[in-house]
């Protein structure tokens, strides 16, 4: 899993970033990581497809734990081959 991390750079943006996934020599931008409402750190994958909530998306301490948590909710769904072309079918469309 290949995973970057892309700063967003915006004048209201200030800690937040892109997921980006390179894969056959593409890269998708998955989901995000920063700062919402003022301090409190939160991670996100993107929802393109129907997904559960509660797996996409949630707190973390810091960016470190969210990217860690990121990687481990993105490796869940990730695991399944169909998820995963089905999302990355839904990237491509939207380009």
């Amino acid at each position: 899993m290949n995973l970057n991390l892309r700063k967003v750079i915006h004048p209201q943006a200030h800690d937040n970033y892109r997921i980006v996934l390179k894969r056959d020599g593409d890269e998708f931008e998955i989901g995000s990581i920063g700062i919402q409402h003022g301090d409190a750190w939160r991670w996100g994958i993107d929802t393109v497809i129907p997904m559960r909530v509660l797996e996409t998306q949630e707190n973390g301490n810091n960016r470190r734990d969210c990217m860690k948590q990121f990687k481990a909710a993105w490796g869940r769904f990730a695991g399944d081959e169909a998820n995963l072309v089905e999302f990355l079918n839904a990237k491509r469309k939207r380009r």
